[in-house]
Order: C-alpha cells, then structure tokens, then sequence
C-alpha cells in the first residue's frame, strides 16, 4: 500500500511543502535581518509562528467539518503560494514594510496549523492498518532528511541568490506541493462526519478533547505529549548555542555539529521503523516507554558532558529513540481514533504541543541564564522520565 500513486502523491508533496517551508524561514530571518539589523526582531519571528500555528490548531476542528482532508492539503498550498508570491514581490520593490513580513509570516503559519494534522489523519485512509508504522516511519524519514538538507541548503541560497530569489524558488515548490495535493484520491476516510444536529462552534472546537477525555488511552497519549513538548525545550537552537559555548567551549561549528548528529539519530529511527514496521506495529505500547527511558538518559548524559565528541554519540542517541518515540504516538494515535475524527484529534493535539512547547521556549531561556545550563538537562531529564508512567499505563489500556 505504501507504493500506491495516492501515498507517492502525499509523501512528494508534503517533501516539497517541507523543503519550501524551511527555506521560507531561512529567507524571512534574513529579510528581518536585512530591514531591521536587530537580533531581537529576528527572535520574534518564531513566536508570531508558534502563537499563529496554536491558534490555527485551537480552530482546525471548525475547518475540518467543512472540508475533505485533500481540500485542506490543497487549498493550504496555494493559499501558502499566494502570499510568498506577494511577500516576493514586496522585497523586490524593496518595500521594507516589517509589518507586512510579519503579518505574512503570520499567515502563512496559520494555515502550516491544520495542514499536518489533515496530513496525519489522512495517512490511515490510503494505507492499511497493519502498514501504518512503515508509512509513519517513511514520511518521518522523509521529513528529516528534507528538513536537514533545506537548512543546509537555505543559508547557502540565500547568501548566493538574495532573499527574493530563494522565495520565488520557494513559491515554486509551494507550486510543486499544491498539484501533488490536487491529484490526491476523495478517500472516504476523509469527508467529514455529518451531524445528526448542527452543534455550536463551541462544540465543534471541543470534539476532538472530548474524544481525548472519553478514551484512557488517549489522555495517556496526551499527557506524555505535554510532558515531552515542556522537555525538549532544551533542544532549541538558543539552549544549545549556550551548551556548546559554555558546556562545551566550542565554537559556533559545534553547534551545526550537534543539530547534524540529532538529524542522522532521527532519520535512523525513521528508516528502521519502516524497515521492521511489522514487527514494531505488534508492539508499539512495550516500546514506547523504552524510548522514553532512553531519550531521558541521552538527555541526562547530554547535558553533563564537557566532552564535544560525547555530546555527537549522546545527540544521535537522543535523536534516534525522539524520532521513534514521535512514530510510535503517532500510530498509537491512529489506532485509537476512527478516520472520520482523527483530524480533529490531531489538531488538539497540535494545539497541546504548540502552546506547552511555546510557552517553555520563552522560560527556558530566562532558567539557563538563572540556574545555569547543567540544571535545564537535569529538569529536562527528570521531565521525559515521568512521561515513562504514562506510557506503561498504555499496557493496561
């Protein structure tokens, strides 16, 4: 099921829309940086992403009900399309509008809010049950590897190309990934359920927690969600360019270093758990809280190493079991939602995932700076080890 023309045209399209995504960031912190000369401006880009994204999430629910899953894909990209066509445009004419950029940006991220979870729902319509941790593994894959090549990729484009041209080459991709997204099958996994009664927009918002709060096994599901999104804080490139300065004594280089070790961990685990899909689908609840143990000690080790080429194994190490740690909650989440409410299980999810996430990002800074960058990793540590409890309740479930 995996080789079908419908999983080519998902996996190829969300690609291109991934690659476009990273290159859209990489241009706008330059564009910010070109009109602004100010770190600052360049640090709110993403919390106007996150805040968009959460808000988008917390409405998704609406939207789902009115549109299929491939509707949603589709119109994302264009309408992405569309503005870093006019966003092109603007920095052509050199109109250095910064709130113009942001409010872009802020679009932009809105519409990236129900586009994954539409993605994530969309996935058990086209594949069969019994292949879905091969298809959570491939596309996990997939996205890493874009994702680390478009970072590389992005800074080199833009010193070489300008910002105007990587977001014409940006739009282009965004192109790409909206045909691909058209040609999708109208799966029936993907129309949205009708009512028996028309509910209120209150209602609509809150079907997808009510289904979280009526399932044990979810709400399990939700809180190591919570817990790990609090904990990987420490991951983000503000904490770590403190780590490698302070902790390790490196240079700048050490951080790239760092992020490139965390990435082959990730794309690892993405290519094992496709490679042996079957046999981890039969045991997703007995690994999950394995992968969690192990990314809390590759944490723990992490964060108290002084040694440069330990902190590479102990970042492919937390790499590896994040990225199967990411695949297993996300089949377990397939396999207890019916297709027709799996988007909006996902947008709640989403929205869990981006505020805790945000909200700590902005803290995380503030605690390293008070208590040092050792006690971060320790609290992010003891963090991912209580997620464990959660995760061994899913057994029972």
């Amino acid at each position: 099921m995996m080789k079908t023309r419908a999983f080519r045209y998902l996996w190829v399209g969300q690609a291109l829309a991934n690659g476009g995504d990273v290159l859209f960031i990489v241009a706008v912190i330059a564009a910010v940086f070109n009109i602004t000369e100010s770190a600052l401006m360049m640090s709110i880009i993403p919390v106007v992403i996150t805040f968009s994204r959460f808000i988008s999430s917390v409405i998704a629910p609406l939207i789902l009900d009115r549109f299929h899953l491939k509707n949603l894909l589709f119109y994302s990209q264009c309408f992405k399309t569309a503005l870093l066509v006019v966003l092109s445009l603007l920095l052509f004419l050199n109109t250095e509008n910064l709130l113009a950029v942001f409010l872009l940006v802020c679009c932009v991220a809105f519409l990236d809010g129900w586009a994954l979870p539409a993605r994530n729902a969309f996935v058990p319509s086209i594949v069969r049950r019994e292949d879905l941790m091969g298809a959570n593994g491939f596309l996990s894959t997939v996205d890493q590897a874009v994702q680390f090549s478009a970072w590389a990729f992005g800074g080199m484009l833009v010193a070489f190309a300008g910002v105007e041209w990587t977001l014409v080459l940006t739009s282009f991709l965004f192109l790409a990934s909206s045909l691909m997204m058209y040609s999708l099958p109208m799966n029936s996994g993907g129309i949205p359920m009708k009512q028996e009664k028309e509910l209120s927009f209150a209602a609509k918002m809150a079907e997808g927690w009510g289904d979280i709060w009526r399932s044990s096994r979810l709400t399990n599901i939700f809180f190591i969600y919570a817990i790990e999104s609090a904990a990987t804080v420490v991951w983000i490139a503000a904490i770590l360019y403190i780590y490698v300065d302070q902790q390790l004594g490196r240079g700048e280089e050490w951080w790239g270093f760092i992020n490139g070790a965390f990435f082959i961990g990730l794309i690892a685990a993405g290519v094992l758990l496709l490679k042996t899909h079957r046999f981890f689908s039969g045991n997703v609840y007995r690994w999950l809280p394995a992968a969690l143990l192990f990314t809390s000690m590759a944490t723990l080790f992490f964060g108290l190493t002084s040694i440069a080429l330990l902190s590479l194994v102990f970042s492919v190490v937390f790499g590896f079991f994040d990225g199967m740690k990411v695949i297993l909650l996300q089949t377990a989440v397939q396999h207890s939602v019916s297709p027709e409410r799996l988007g909006k299980v996902f947008a709640a999810q989403g929205a869990v995932t981006t505020l805790i996430f945000g909200l700590f990002s902005l803290g995380a800074g503030f605690f390293t700076e008070k208590f040092g960058i050792e006690l971060v990793f320790i609290v992010s540590a003891i963090l991912l080890l209580l997620a464990v409890i959660p995760a061994v309740r899913l057994k029972g479930n």
